[in-house]
């Protein structure tokens, strides 16, 4: 056998050799899952690894070598391998986010940023808003949601993503046939209307809410913009009013829902309160608080420190809370009005915004 043959030989039986350590040793035995939280490290784990390359760990470390989406594991945001040995290997997966939930045939249809179906399940997972009122297809996993409107889909998206983010779960989120967004929380209905200034009704929803949180009835936001429009809010308990007229009929004279203030947004009326009769005494003791029944209303003020305060009202020519303390950077103007440390005007006859 020449000197070249002979070489070429020896390099075959290196290079096969070579192979096969490669091949025989460097196979997948353990793999270490980080970062999963819906789905368990074994269903990733198969997903991810089902043939022979797949198992082999210098192939898999090398596939998965930059973070990013797995088309194998279409539930997961992003992948990232790290070869530990020749027998094992470390993953880091981001789950796609699920931001809500819809109901189709009694199933629950979750979800993503991007509108793609990421589970259809019996499951029930907290923190997720369900949204009613949207006829949508048959539901296909890893697949977008297909609704009745297109343009419904994207506010769909656009509110619960908001919501999320706020960690501001409600109960459910209700769209009527014109597109109008109801949410409940609680025994409180929020009316937010069209998908108009979404951000700033629900960056100040997140303001207001603790504000009425445990209590019955709706707070109307559908034509807030951010723009110190006022917030009300309608208990249910609210009784309906009947004045007699001269002629001794009676008109209802439904009341008025509390006015709540967000960013810079008017505040809080508080129709039953009366003032003293004429000609009654009112002692040092008493006289705050007969004084403020002289407004007939209470109303929200932005402080110098920026904390919205609720209970405002007008005693004696000073804007104080419900002790009686004054509070700071709010003054009454010229006009009699309210004026708090955000330049809000606010008529404190009626709690209403003034300019």
């Amino acid at each position: 056998m020449s000197r070249g043959i002979r070489a070429v030989a020896i390099l075959v039986v290196v290079l096969g050799a070579a192979a096969a350590i490669v091949l025989g040793v460097f196979q997948i035995r353990s793999i270490d899952v980080k970062g999963n939280e819906r789905y368990s490290a074994e269903q990733i784990r198969d997903d991810l690894i089902y043939d022979f390359k797949t198992r082999n760990t210098l192939y898999f470390s090398w596939k998965y070598r930059s973070e990013g989406p797995a088309a194998d594991a279409p539930y997961l945001k992003s992948i990232q391998a790290v070869m530990l040995s020749p027998t094992s290997v470390r993953i880091v997966v981001q789950e796609s986010q699920i931001v809500g939930r819809v109901q189709y045939d009694g199933k629950n249809v979750y979800y993503d940023a991007d509108g793609d179906v990421q589970e259809i399940s019996d499951t029930i997972y907290s923190r997720i808003p369900l949204v009613a009122g949207v006829e949508i297809e048959a539901p296909q996993l890893y697949q977008k949601l297909v609704t009745k409107n297109a343009s419904v889909l994207r506010t769909m998206l656009n509110i619960t993503q908001l919501l999320v983010k706020s960690e501001l779960i409600p109960d459910s989120v209700t769209f009527d046939a014109n597109q109008n967004m109801v949410l409940r929380l609680g025994q409180v209905t929020v009316a937010l209307g069209q998908d108009e200034y979404l951000e700033e009704k629900i960056a100040n929803l997140v303001s207001i809410y603790p504000q009425v949180e445990g209590e019955a009835g709706t707070l109307n936001m559908e034509g807030f913009t951010g723009k110190n429009e006022a917030i009300t809010f309608k208990a249910d308990s609210e009784p309906e009013r009947f004045e007699e007229t001269e002629s001794g009929e009676e008109t209802s004279d439904q009341t008025q829902g509390d006015s709540l203030a967000g960013e810079g947004a008017a505040g809080q009326e508080n129709p039953e309160e009366a003032a003293p009769a004429e000609g009654e005494d009112v002692s040092p003791e008493e006289a705050p608080e007969e004084a403020a029944e002289e407004t007939s209303a209470t109303f929200m003020v932005f402080d110098s420190s920026g904390t919205l305060r609720y209970d405002a009202h007008v005693v004696g020519g000073q804007v104080v809370d419900s002790y009686g303390n004054p509070i700071d950077g709010c003054y009454v103007n010229e006009n009699g009005n309210v004026v708090d440390a955000y330049w809000n005007e606010i008529d404190p006859a009626t709690g209403q915004l003034a300019q």
